[in-house]
């Protein structure tokens, strides 16, 4: 009779996993259309433009700038091999953050899945877990937040994929104990990448853990007493092991947080500070003003979703409640006592936890009616927001910014005539653009600049003195300035002998770009 019970048991289970997962087909369409919108229309900003040309380098020569910048190396591996095996048009590298934020949504699917279907369930349980996994892969598949950092050549949406994968791996390793070692590898493996994507992947890793341990403790039998070595020891060996392969990066890790600490200008966190960015972390610039009110609304509607969420005390829950509130704490306490890194698209994995505990307490809604109707509303909200974002994005797409501008250079530029930039932000922009990299520079010297300014990727060839410039014997020069440039007008100071003899400005989203041609006098 058991026999029979489990068989249909585990038929009810897998029809429940199969209509689920149909479910997931249109959110799977819907996630890629809107993160493919407009994809390659609007110009790479410096972040991105840096880790194109980071990748530009050796493997062994990019593996040793980046420990000269602020980030782990894994996204710049994995970009680098992408763009080795599909070529680097201007589609390509964007493709590979698309294709993250895609799997994103995969990923938190099978999480809330995972971890709340069980097979001894009730077909009402395996309903609302099911609806519940819907609800999650449908409002971070519509999050605006997730599909500005799936359409950017930086390393956030594979920190979320690997947040939300790692996640779903630990809940199998931890409700089939019977597997073997399998899981909790997968597990460890994603888990110990999240850290070498972003250093807030080190809080994720925290909540996991915490997590690991509390549910092998309550998990034990009240014979035990205290934890058996079966129980605990796939924990601490996924730990030890986590622990080992991120030492080595541990030095690099310090330098960063040093040179950080020193060198990079920071506000220091204000109540005000913390309102505006949980309203942007939210996407609430799109519909209301960000005020630190409307971030204290926000602050208390999470508090409200987590509360719900805890009292029903199931496993997952908890690790929902860690994985959603674990980094904001700790970004906001390290924030007051050290340095402000309470940053939007820090938080980014733990923003997507947030909509998952939404997804969830929707779910737990006992009236069918009731809970639709809720779901739909947050679903045609968070879609208002998506179509509002994607109505910026078509409005920076019209501007010629910085495509425009070096489209322009290319076409009025003859070979020989040297260009210069401004700053070595714009500069690692221009290269990403131009068909013509011969003599194109940045004004001043490795020196001149902070290291946040993209010195990491910059050769000492790039660089051009003021006494350089001076002694050109080239007949015409090109300078790229910005005006309304992260608040301040920036120029190439030229030389005297040198007349402007045309001017061509070119408005981006966060500048204006100003492209200047310069005749010597002498020769007119």
């Amino acid at each position: 009779m058991k026999s029979i019970c489990t068989a249909a048991e585990s038929r009810r289970g897998l029809w429940h996993s199969l209509s689920s997962t149909m479910w997931l087909l249109p959110v799977i369409v819907v996630a890629a259309l809107v993160r493919l919108h407009r994809l390659t229309e609007v110009s790479y900003w410096f972040d991105e433009s840096f880790t194109l040309k980071m990748v530009d380098f050796s493997f062994l020569e990019m593996l040793q700038r980046i420990t000269e910048d602020d980030n782990p190396p894994f996204f710049y591996v994995v970009l680098k091999l992408w763009i080795g095996l599909f070529g680097n048009s201007l589609v390509v590298p964007r493709l590979l953050s698309v294709l993250c934020g895609v799997s994103t949504v995969v990923g938190i699917f099978l999480f809330v899945r995972e971890a709340y279907c069980r097979q001894n369930d009730d077909d009402a349980k395996l309903s609302s877990a099911s609806f519940a996994a819907f609800m999650a892969a449908a409002l971070v598949a519509l999050s605006p937040a997730h599909i500005v950092w799936s359409n950017q050549v930086r390393m956030y949406s594979l920190t979320t994929a690997l947040a939300a994968w790692s996640s779903y791996f630990l809940m199998r390793a931890l409700h089939r104990s019977d597997s073997g070692f399998r899981p909790w590898v997968l597990f460890t493996f994603t888990a110990l990448l999240q850290a070498y994507t972003h250093y807030f992947g080190l809080f994720a890793l925290a909540a996991q853990y915490l997590f690991a341990l509390g549910y092998v403790w309550f998990q034990r039998s009240p014979k035990e007493g205290l934890l058996t070595r079966r129980s605990i020891s796939p924990v601490l060996i996924s730990a030890v092991c986590c622990y080992f392969a991120w030492l080595p990066w541990l030095i690099p890790f310090l330098d960063h947080r040093q040179r950080v600490a020193e060198k990079f200008p920071a506000p220091a966190l204000s109540w005000s500070n913390v309102g505006t960015t949980l309203c942007r972390a939210f996407d609430l610039q799109l519909a209301l003003s960000v005020t630190p009110e409307n971030g204290l609304i926000v602050a208390q509607a999470c508090f409200v979703v987590i509360f719900l969420l805890v009292v029903r005390r199931r496993p997952a829950d908890y690790y929902l409640a860690l994985a959603s509130v674990l980094p904001f704490f700790v970004a906001a306490v390290v924030s007051l006592f050290m340095r402000n890194i309470f940053v939007q698209r820090y938080l980014l994995s733990a923003q997507m936890f947030v909509l998952t505990s939404v997804a969830v307490v929707i779910g737990y809604i006992p009236w069918m009616t009731v809970r639709v109707a809720t779901a739909l509303f947050v679903i045609g909200a968070m879609a208002w927001l998506t179509r509002e974002q994607s109505a910026a994005r078509d409005f920076d797409a019209t501007l010629p910014g910085m495509r425009g501008a070096v489209a322009y250079l290319d076409s009025h530029r003859q070979p020989g005539e040297p260009l210069v930039a401004c700053n070595p932000m714009l500069f690692t922009s221009i290269v990403a653009y131009t068909r013509e990299r011969d003599k194109a520079y940045t004004y001043g010297s490795p020196q001149t600049y902070p290291f946040f300014q993209g010195t990491a990727v910059m050769r000492n060839e790039e660089y051009l003195s003021h006494e350089e410039l001076r002694q050109s014997t080239s007949d015409r020069i090109w300078t790229f300035d910005a005006d309304q440039w992260m608040g301040y007008t920036v120029s190439v100071p030229m030389p005297t002998g040198w007349d402007e003899v045309s001017r061509s400005r070119f408005p981006e989203f966060n500048a204006e770009f100003v492209l200047r041609c310069y005749s010597r006098i002498d020769r007119k």
